[in-house]
């Protein structure tokens, strides 16, 4: 999915033939409800009907967009993708925000799909309407999404010699790019963030699909604004160029000079506002998690199990490590769940196993990233019953200690992915399994930020009963993270709380676990086929024809396995662990 675009899905996709179509929204002379002297933040919101139930009408929000600050004549760069279909009436509701508490809304129009599509340049505007008044008017473009692998175009841009704009101060940059209609109108296709303070700005790197560039022509010229950012939505324009697709590519237009038109005017010697810079341009396809998988990508396994003190000692029943029982300790059934999963996508099924926060008596230093299994020399396990085995051997050898230090374990894991491989061959996956508060925590942020880069990811499962407000901080879903200034390259890390799929204080039932498990696979590895894509989009690597995909490495082969930890499929504590029945099996390798 390309940037600031919602997807829908349709339960009849697979019944029925169907266009894809992308919805492109702006309004004009929105109502002004914001008491003071800065103006309102709108965003608008997407629900759809069947424009056939009348009487019964139910709305269903399909995407909204994001909101932008100070204007009430916003140009919303979030795109809408839905699905088109010619014999349906597909009513859409659009309505109009204020972004924050108890702000009303400021309007709504309702269009039919056909109405947008059958309109001159496919483009349909409709007064907004709140308490039978019309305030302002809504614009909407739908085009169709061509059939086959989507094309985008990604950019790593930067900017020289800015022209200072603020009396105080320096600028505060961003750029604005509009794709030029066919009726010579322009349509915004994306807006950057704004650099604070900076007249020479790196933005951060983004992609735009080339028909929303340029209708797919990369000989079509296309513009380029540059401004300065306002906090009451009065943005100065520092200036603008143009170029095409293709001028891009023959390293013709690598610097281009952003004219100010009126400047130009007013000065005789007038030559430019400062370089925009093309550091690196490149067509991307919108190649997904299979494409890598099928061109012989694998995914190299890492897992960091937590042995400090706070996991009570192992012989208490109460503790996080406990031996024995009928049902599995909770890191016994993270390690199955995600396990299960994650070693089909690793043609070895080797997983590489750690412990941190321990003692190995008669040994009294604190160790860090020692194998799991105790063999100095070899970490390495094969496939779950072989992190089963090695985790039963650590649990009765160790002596719990502590402090809770994430960063060495995390740097561990980032050298090792920093060795891999340029052609994408090889991406990294750190299982991290813990009870609680991290105390390094801004080294740990630190070690994320610097691995941002690698192709890594950090999956962090937290088990017991802890608040795990730490955990929550570094999984940056909705802002990257960022440490001393410097923000991560991309979003790496995903924590999931174990007790959310367990029933509290009580012992659960064959089925119960069965599902428990799905479910945690499910949600941990929900964000590894995105991250493991973005990674390869950022480096600009594209996975391998299926016909000659990476070859397979030598300690793929079954008949190496033997000198790693395995257990014995008979054995009483393997049999006890893994599921009972094909089914259970069966059910967690869909997941």
């Amino acid at each position: 999915m390309y940037p600031d675009m919602v997807e829908i899905e349709d339960g009849n996709v697979g019944e029925k033939p169907c266009i894809r179509v992308m919805l492109t929204i702006s309004a004009r002379d929105l109502r002004d409800v914001n008491p003071s002297d800065t103006l309102s933040d709108p965003y608008c919101v997407v629900s759809i009907t069947d424009a056939s139930m009348v009487r019964t009408r139910q709305w269903e929000e399909i995407g909204r967009t994001e909101a932008i600050s100070n204007t009430l004549n916003p140009d919303w760069a979030t795109k809408i993708c839905m699905n088109y279909y010619f014999e349906e009436q597909q009513r859409l509701l659009f309505e109009v925000f204020v972004k924050g508490e108890d702000k009303p809304r400021l309007g709504e129009a309702t269009m039919l799909l056909h109405e947008i599509v059958g309109s001159k340049y496919n483009r349909l505007t409709k007064h907004l309407r709140e308490d039978g008044k019309h305030h302002g008017e809504i614009t909407v473009v739908a085009e169709e999404l061509s059939e086959g692998r989507q094309e985008s175009v990604y950019f790593v841009v930067s900017a020289t010699n800015l022209d200072k704009k603020d009396f105080l101060g320096k600028s505060d940059p961003f750029l604005k790019i509009y794709r030029i209609n066919y009726d010579d109108t322009l349509q915004l296709a994306y807006r950057t963030r704004y650099h604070e303070q900076n007249l020479n700005p790196k933005w951060k790197p983004f992609e735009i699909h080339i028909d929303q560039l340029c209708y797919g022509d990369r000989d079509r010229e296309f513009l380029i604004e540059c401004y300065d950012w306002d906090q009451i939505g009065d943005h100065d324009l520092i200036g603008t160029c143009r170029t095409t697709v293709n001028r891009l590519f023959s390293k013709q237009d690598t610097v281009l000079s952003l004219v100010n038109e009126e400047k130009a005017k007013k000065h005789k010697k007038y030559i430019d506002s400062g370089q925009l810079h093309f550091d690196k341009i490149f067509i991307w396809m919108d190649f997904t998690f299979l494409d890598y998988i099928t061109g012989g990508t694998e995914l190299d396994f890492t897992v960091a199990i937590d042995f400090t003190k706070s996991n009570l000692p192992i012989e208490d029943q109460s503790s996080l490590h406990h031996l024995g029982g009928e049902n599995a300790n909770q890191y016994e059934m993270a390690i199955m769940a995600i396990g299960d999963i994650c070693q089909h996508y690793n043609r070895s099924k080797i997983f590489k196993a750690y412990g941190f926060g321990a003692k190995i008596p008669p040994d009294t230093k604190v160790h860090y990233n020692f194998p799991l299994n105790l063999d100095k020399n070899d970490p390495r396990c094969y496939g779950v019953d072989g992190l089963l085995e090695a985790y039963s051997i650590a649990q009765t050898k160790v002596e719990l200690s502590g402090p809770t230090d994430f960063a060495p374990t995390i740097h561990f894991a980032a050298k090792h992915a920093a060795t891999y491989p340029e052609d994408g061959s090889k991406y990294g996956v750190l299982l991290l399994l813990t009870d609680g508060f991290i105390r390094d925590l801004e080294a740990t942020k630190e070690e994320i930020v610097r691995a941002s880069s690698l192709p890594l990811s950090i999956i962090i499962v937290g088990v017991g009963y802890d608040s795990f407000e730490e955990m929550k901080l570094l999984d940056s879903d909705n802002k990257l993270l960022s440490s001393h200034g410097k923000f991560a390259k991309r979003d790496i890390v995903q924590f999931v709380q174990m007790r959310k799929f367990l029933p509290p204080h009580r012992a659960l039932s064959p089925e119960e676990i069965t599902l428990a498990r799905a479910k945690l696979a499910k949600e941990v590895l929900y964000e590894v086929p995105a991250q493991l894509t973005s990674y390869m989009k950022s480096k600009g690597i594209y996975p391998r024809p299926p016909h000659s995909p990476f070859r397979e490495s030598l300690p793929g082969s079954r008949r190496g396995s033997e000198q790693f930890s395995t257990a014995s499929p008979t054995s009483p504590r393997v049999r006890r662990l893994l599921p009972t029945t094909p089914d259970e099996q069966f059910v967690q390798l869909r997941i």
